[in-house]
């Protein structure tokens, strides 16, 4: 049997595959005129090789460039931690940055985020599944700006940042309530809390997260690391004007020693996101905290079931997009 036998055989085979499985298969499309080419060069016996199939690159779900006045806010899917990318056309975010074995998936999705340098860096408190991946993000991209919120709770972790954020020269602030951080003209992060450090709760470090507003004209975000119940009644006291947003990040992965009544009330989220990994020890978020957010009519996403989640705000109105689909079923067992 000829050569050019063999690979009529072949076409057949290929083209009776794509119709079983897709209709106008892009690889009948892509090989066919190549194989009937070969075919009559084969009979002719001129042989033209096949082109070698071009490596697909993942397609992102961003544009290159954010149109103007869009502000982009992803929280990122990194397992058990928290990680927050905010953008705009000119300025790129990163508050916190998961676990350290989750770093090379965080540096993957910033990739795919279009990311090629840092503006700000923000590290909420020095507990391992917020500053995992800080040391990574330092040495993949240009950084501008540090903050933290400037505990003495130190680990090893936290000093190797530090001391990455010191080699580099990055400009480095200590957060405290009252300030106020301009992302661009019309963007801006409201700083509430800690006004002065906790000393002598029930987990200072914890209590101590940077809780951060972020406001863009009607829009408004409240992200509140991991506080607990008793920071949550200082803000509350301290600020009760500052804690009514949209979107509520939902403190400590939606642990029960956060998110009151009384403090979700103020907040009243339509939107509230909780960052948490499939089948964590912690098993979180509690059912009690998730059922408070119901009562209250918010539409509640958990990273563990959604992937990453996307909310795209033009300061008037918001729309929230998801990476992965999920049911009702998978949200309760969450």
């Amino acid at each position: 049997m000829k050569k050019s036998d063999y690979l009529k055989i072949f076409l057949v085979v290929l083209v009776l595959a794509a119709g079983i499985t897709v209709k106008d298969s892009a690889v009948v499309k892509q090989y066919l005129p190549v194989l009937l080419a070969q075919v009559q060069s084969l009979e002719s016996e001129e042989v033209t090789p096949l082109p070698q199939a071009e490596a697909k690159q993942p397609a992102s779900q961003k544009a290159d460039k954010l149109a103007d006045g869009i502000l982009l806010i992803t929280a990122l899917d990194v397992g058990q931690g928290d990680s927050i990318l905010v953008q705009t056309r000119d300025k790129n975010i990163l508050i916190d940055s998961g676990e350290r074995k989750e770093a090379s998936k965080l540096l993957e999705k910033l990739e795919d985020n279009k990311v090629e340098q840092l503006d700000m860096l923000v590290a909420t408190h020095p507990h391992a599944d917020h500053i995992g991946g800080m040391k990574a993000v330092l040495n993949r991209f240009l950084v501008k700006q540090v903050y933290d919120s400037g505990q003495s709770y130190k680990t090893k972790m936290y000093g190797d940042f530090r001391a990455q954020v010191e080699k580099d020269a990055i400009p480095f602030e200590v957060l405290r309530g009252g300030q106020e951080i301009a992302v661009n003209e019309m963007v801006k992060l409201k700083v509430l809390s800690p006004r002065e450090l906790y000393k002598g709760t029930a987990s200072d470090a914890n209590n101590n997260s940077l809780v951060l507003r972020l406001e863009y004209d009607d829009f408004s975000m409240l992200l509140t690391g991991d506080i607990q119940a008793a920071v949550e009644e200082d803000l509350l006291k301290n600020c009760p004007q500052d804690l009514a947003a949209q979107v509520l990040k939902v403190a400590h992965h939606g642990s029960k020693t956060s998110s009151i009544n009384e403090f979700l009330a103020a907040v009243r989220p339509k939107v509230a996101i909780i960052s948490s990994g499939n089948g964590n020890k912690y098993n979180h978020p509690s059912p009690e905290v998730v059922r408070r957010l119901n009562d209250l009519q918010a539409d509640v996403f958990n990273t563990a079931v959604c992937g990453d989640v996307i909310i795209k705000s033009n300061g008037k109105t918001c729309d929230i997009t998801v990476e992965k689909f999920y049911d009702e079923q998978q949200m309760k067992a969450a």
